[in-house]
């Protein structure tokens, strides 16, 4: 396919209710995750028409698993119509809601830790926990690629869910707003907060237990 480059896009607005009650269950949700009230300059959603658009937006061919992003303030997802052409897997309704809340899901995890973006396994990690992907998603038997950001989306949501089952989401709230001052290794920081190992054998323990 060729790729149509452009440094021009044309947006307007779209009203769809559905797609409003959506965004608004989805924020109402994700400010009880995150507990965070976000009241002004709320991120907005751009539904993206096909997978075209998406590569000429992203400067580059992408695969086509990639049908969401988030950029700053603004959150990217492929139009619901054009999944059975554009992506390499269909989605029903119910991922299609879980698709934008993991999206928006990544804003909230930039206003929690001031702006960071990695380690890559704790940034979809947490989005995939918060979205409710990890509950629809097979669940690894051991962890084994996600601490080295290789097949992050397989693991590390799970991995995010059994730390919140064993010992309280507000100690991964904590390990976020921590994050937003640290300077230092993540894996002392994460010590600190759960007087843990930050390694494979701590996660498998805890299928284990």
């Amino acid at each position: 396919m060729t790729l149509l480059m452009s440094n021009i896009f044309q947006i307007t607005i779209s009203p769809n209710e559905g797609l409003e009650i959506i965004y608004t269950q989805a924020m109402e949700d994700l400010n009880d995750f995150f507990q965070i009230k976000w009241v002004r300059n709320k991120p907005r959603v751009c539904v993206v028409p096909d997978r075209v658009t998406i590569d000429a937006l992203r400067d580059q061919e992408t695969p086509k698993w990639l049908v969401g992003w988030d950029s700053d303030n603004f959150v990217f997802v492929l139009s619901k119509s054009s999944f059975e052409t554009d992506s390499s897997h269909p989605y029903t309704d119910e991922d299609y809601k879980m698709l934008i809340k993991h999206e928006l899901a990544h804003a909230y995890f930039r206003v929690a830790t001031g702006g960071r973006t990695q380690p890559k396994w704790l940034w979809e990690g947490v989005s995939i926990f918060a979205s409710g992907q990890v509950e629809r998603w097979k669940k690894p038997e051991a962890f084994r690629t996600f601490l080295d950001n290789s097949d992050v989306y397989t693991e590390a949501g799970y991995a995010m869910s059994l730390l919140s089952t064993k010992f309280g989401k507000e100690k991964l709230l904590q390990l976020l707003k921590g994050y937003k001052t640290f300077s230092g290794d993540f894996s002392n920081l994460f010590r600190d907060v759960y007087q843990l190992e930050l390694n494979y054998d701590t996660f498998n323990s805890l299928i284990q237990k």
